[in-house]
């Protein structure tokens, strides 16, 4: 039986993650591009430490991409809470998670997902929609984006960002107030958005 080799392996986890080749993988994750290339195409070995990287950015086992043991499967996404009244965020209290969903195609090691309940957020958001956040990013990066926004005392929403000279951040939504020169604890720009069977039944 055909076994194959680390670089094959490397290679079909990225086509599996969503990635179309080498270079877009690389670019996607911040990874030297020739680097990862020789890597991929079996120039160079990858270590234990690119193996670990890979695997996280891929949502593999790096057992697996390095010696061909253990689990192939990409790991999934989790929920991690819900998006409920005033677009606050509420997370899962113990830290776990919800449920789980086959994540997108290029989607990171670091992304999670909540779920949109009540119609507070409609037109924009309906029940069952699904937005998906990964990195968390500087908040002059985040301006005029739509962002997971913590603030310091805990509390979370899903808001339009706007960066103010002084630091703080006014936060924007389409049913409410602005919330104005607020300091924030890190912005996390909702980089997909699933969309539910309830919005094709509501179209017809």
């Amino acid at each position: 039986m055909y076994r194959m080799e680390p670089h094959e392996r490397l290679k079909l986890a990225r086509e599996r993650a969503g990635f179309s080749d080498a270079t877009e993988a690389a670019r996607r994750f911040g990874w030297t591009v020739p680097t990862y290339r020789a890597h991929e195409n079996g120039n160079r070995n990858f270590t234990k430490d690119g193996a670990r990287k890979y695997g996280r950015a891929f949502r593999v086992s790096p057992e697996w991409l390095l010696l061909g043991i253990g689990d192939d499967a990409k790991k999934p996404l989790p929920f991690v809470g819900y998006v409920g009244a005033g677009a606050e965020v509420f997370p899962i209290d113990d830290g776990g998670c919800l449920d789980e969903m086959d994540p997108p195609p290029g989607i990171g090691p670091e992304a999670v997902a909540v779920g949109v309940r009540g119609d507070s957020m409609f037109p924009r958001y309906m029940p069952g929609d699904v937005l998906i956040y990964d990195q968390q990013v500087y908040l002059s990066q985040a301006d005029g984006q739509e962002c997971v926004v913590s603030l310091p005392d805990g509390r979370k929403y899903v808001k339009i960002v706007r960066a103010e000279p002084d630091g703080t951040a006014t936060l924007e939504s389409f049913n409410a107030p602005p919330m104005r020169n607020l300091v924030v604890d890190w912005v996390a720009p909702i980089i997909w958005v699933k969309r539910s069977a309830m919005r094709d039944r509501k179209a017809k």
